[in-house]
């Protein structure tokens, strides 16, 4: 998808970086990746190392209108592949990395290629009698992701600004981030209300006691099957939304695999294999309402970006959400 904030890289700039990072290799080809929302993506082949594929993925520039939270995401995303490296997690290998922008104004990275096609693009492929163990499957690599403890509570960045000793401490900062964005790009959002709702339900948000990584963008499209037949899950990718939080929010983020997580007895059964079974009480349901706001005011804002036919769609979409989900956490 086309976005202001993609870098835009030249296919001499791509070789070059190639080079440097992978000496003794050629470049066969280099084509670009273009359903990324943020980030510039290219999966290039050559010899060697690159013969099976290779991705190269690059942040947005310095000059890039990002929002607070995007504040060097694909920093996140090379630190959480390290966290995740020993993990018994499908995740590629992280092959090299570069943050020192000396190169290109902006941070990138070389991965290993996903062999296999997205869950997304599998949807109405996937035979009934696979999706049970996919399931389960997908339960352990959530609950692996959520076994890492972070030491602080918020998003996962050298910047103190975004470090918390509490939850609702980390979590109201966010929100406010966001609504700070909101307000710069002259959104009309219900912010007296947000802020309310905020204030409502921050004991129970403090009532997480414990900073867990949190994917917050783990969805369809982001998990890669063995396809056609998909019965294995090949890989999971983009980690540079990551968080250290409630492992809660990251079941509403997982769009077209969990509409409703407290029914999918196979992912429970996967999940409780790592750490334990799931409960779903009020001040939990009530924790993933704050959540499902808070993604629906990023959608909002960030539709900035986009050209203003989709921006539009996005919008209302999202402003319509807000107002359901309002009416509940603020009633």
């Amino acid at each position: 998808m086309d976005s202001i904030t993609k870098t835009n890289l030249s296919t001499e700039t791509i070789r070059h970086l190639v080079k440097l990072h992978f000496p003794k290799e050629k470049v066969l080809s280099i084509v670009e990746l273009l359903e990324g929302m943020c980030n510039g993506a290219w999966k290039i082949i050559g010899t060697g190392c690159l013969q099976k594929g290779v991705v190269m993925k690059a942040g947005s520039s310095n000059q890039a209108q990002m929002l607070t939270y995007e504040k060097d995401k694909l920093r996140t995303e090379i630190l959480v592949y390290r966290l995740l490296s020993d993990r018994e997690i499908p995740i590629p290998r992280l092959l090299a990395s570069d943050t020192s922008r000396s190169e290109v104004p902006c941070d990138y990275f070389f991965m290993e290629w996903v062999p296999g096609a997205t869950w997304l693009s599998c949807l109405y492929q996937i035979p009934a009698k696979n999706r049970s163990e996919l399931m389960r499957q997908l339960g352990r690599y959530f609950g692996t992701i959520h076994s890492v403890e972070g030491g602080w509570f918020g998003y996962i960045k050298e910047d103190i600004h975004f470090q918390f000793d509490t939850w609702g401490g980390a979590f109201t900062a966010m929100m406010t981030d966001i609504l700070n964005d909101g307000r710069k790009h002259g959104c009309l959002l219900p912010y007296e209300k947000i802020e309310q709702a905020l204030t409502v339900h921050r004991d129970r948000l403090n009532a997480v006691k414990t900073p867990r990584l949190v994917d917050f963008d783990l969805w369809a499209g982001n998990v890669f099957l063995n396809a056609p037949d998909c019965t294995k899950i090949t890989g999971v990718i983009d980690f540079e939304q990551c968080f250290f939080g409630d492992p809660l929010a990251d079941f509403i983020a997982a769009v077209h695999l969990l509409e409703d997580v407290g029914s999918e007895q196979e992912f429970l059964e996967g999940y409780a294999q790592i750490l334990g079974p799931l409960k779903f009480l009020k001040d939990d349901r009530i924790r993933m309402d704050l959540y499902r706001l808070y993604m629906q005011v990023i959608l909002f804002v960030e539709a900035y970006r986009f050209d203003e036919a989709h921006a539009e769609k996005v919008r209302k979409r999202s402003g319509r959400k807000m107002e359901a989900l309002l009416e509940k956490l603020t009633a």
